[in-house]
């Protein structure tokens, strides 16, 4: 009798105190009821029945704030500052000039607010596939293809905290976005030009047959940041000796803070490549938020 009970029995929205319906809300982990409403006010890449409420309330703050962002960092770009890679209904848009990107899907259409990911949040991205279950005429090898974005994210798609995170910028709520290029299809490498686009974001080696041409006499942008920082590391290191051969105390202390930029730039050249970003990115957040 709970089951049924529960089933036909008007709730409480626990954000907004509205009754509503079984059809029009939600239970969270804690027992409690979103409407659907206050859901759209939360990101479309996370499942809210995860969560109790005092971790949604959080989360819809967070939103607000990105709603915000995207309002005075995005909206008023011209269209030739933002790559737009979208098929169908599906896709994402990158904007480089502050270090992040939206993605497009049919739910996130839905949303009271938008929401744009960090380029430093991310972990490892690549191609994924799935498997075509479905007989008959016309049916090909997958049921979808696209490309798969893993962030560094304290917890995992079932709420349990992610011990697998590895060091840099965190996304508090959203683990991973998988994001369909093509539906029906025989390849499985669906999306390519958005991942092209992320494969020179990261430094990574092009896919493509002009690109690694190209590369195999300039190398890929990682180990061209790589070469700039040996460069560089031998330019700090002379200006450290000069320094100190004169007994300069001043010009010392320049040389020893350029020695550590040069380190934390080779560090991020070979481990963390896409930090570049951090600092346009932060910069983007300080303006947005006023802080």
């Amino acid at each position: 009798m709970g089951f049924f009970s529960d089933l036909f029995s008007k709730q409480n929205c626990v954000f907004c105190e509205q009754q509503v319906g079984a059809l029009s809300r939600k239970k969270l982990k804690d027992k409690t009821y979103i409407c659907k409403e206050c859901e759209k006010n939360c990101s479309a890449y996370i499942d809210v029945s995860k969560f109790d409420n005092g971790f949604i309330s959080n989360h819809i703050e967070y939103m607000k704030k990105h709603n915000i962002l995207y309002e005075k960092e995005v909206a008023p770009l011209d269209k030739s500052k933002k790559e737009r890679f979208v098929s169908g209904w599906d896709g994402i848009i990158f904007v480089d000039s502050i270090g992040m990107f939206e993605v497009i899907s049919p739910k996130y259409n839905k949303k009271n607010v938008k929401e744009l990911f960090r380029y430093d949040q991310i972990q490892d991205f690549n191609y994924y596939n799935v498997e075509n279950t479905s007989t008959g005429e016309g049916q090909k090898k997958y049921s979808e293809s696209g490309i798969e974005i893993i962030f560094r994210c304290p917890i995992d798609e079932n709420g349990w905290t992610n011990n697998q995170v590895n060091g840099g910028r965190l996304h508090p709520y959203v683990p991973k976005i998988r994001i369909p290029f093509e539906k029906n299809t025989d390849d499985a490498n669906c999306g390519g030009l958005a991942k092209a686009h992320l494969n020179k974001l990261f430094g990574r080696a092009s896919e493509s047959l002009l690109g690694s041409i190209k590369e195999d006499f300039t190398g890929t942008g990682k180990e061209r940041a790589q070469f700039k920082a040996g460069v560089d590391s031998v330019k700090a290191l002379g200006n450290l000796a000069k320094a100190a051969i004169r007994k300069d105390a001043e010009g010392l202390d320049d040389a020893k803070n350029e020695m550590k930029n040069v380190a934390t730039d080779m560090f991020n050249a070979t481990f963390n490549f896409g930090a570049r970003y951090t600092s346009i990115a932060d910069e983007a957040e300080k303006r947005a938020w006023e802080e």
